[in-house]
């Protein structure tokens, strides 16, 4: 764990001890701690996912500062191409919320964010099957949103379905499960020190 120190070796502490020689000195730097990474995935990661990754960011941002440090936030669709713009309705919405997806652009699952992630939240229950048969290791890791930390009835769990192309309605749906289902992960990290 502390083989790779050789390029620190000119910040000597206090009393003159170098890192490698002491090394709760790396943790107090902070050199050691991960951020725990949070990747919401939906189909094409233009709707569902790019709004959450944004909405996500800006409640971290207005209720848990601190915890900006502490955790990092991504996006992917199971089937995205790369490059793609958000959708403009939800472009639109999130304007409302106050953040912006003007500059999101769709990735691809890939094994390094696969490997990156600590945790991956995805809508529906296809995407959580075909992501643990394209990555078996990470079994762990997948859930759908709503059981991710989930303590009430394992009947309630439902999959947040695709408003993209639907009416207005549907986006509503989508804007108030999405929000209440972030406040209720956010606070159940809280509960389990994460944040």
């Amino acid at each position: 764990m502390y083989e790779n120190t050789t390029h620190l070796s000119f910040f000597p502490d206090k009393r003159g001890l170098h890192p490698a020689s002491n090394p709760s000195i790396f943790l107090r730097m902070g050199l050691f701690e991960k951020k725990f990474t949070i990747v919401v995935a939906c189909k094409a990661n233009i709707t569902r996912s790019a709004y959450l990754h944004g909405y996500m960011e800006q409640y971290l941002k207005e209720n848990y500062p601190y915890a900006r440090k502490k955790i990092r936030i991504k996006s992917a669709g199971v089937r995205a191409r790369r490059g793609s713009s958000a959708n403009s309705v939800v472009k639109h919405v999130a304007r409302i919320h106050g953040f912006s997806l003007k500059t999101h652009r769709s990735d691809p699952f890939t094994k390094k964010l696969v490997k990156e992630a600590d945790v991956i939240l995805v809508m529906e229950q296809w995407q959580k099957e075909e992501l643990l048969e394209r990555y078996p290791k990470a079994g762990d890791k997948i859930f759908r949103m709503m059981e991710y930390l989930w303590h009430d009835d394992p009947a309630d769990i439902r999959d947040i379905p695709d408003p993209t192309g639907q009416n207005t309605n549907d986006f509503e749906e989508f804007i108030e499960v999405a929000h209440a289902e972030v406040e209720r992960i956010f606070r159940e990290l809280g509960r389990e020190g994460i944040i």
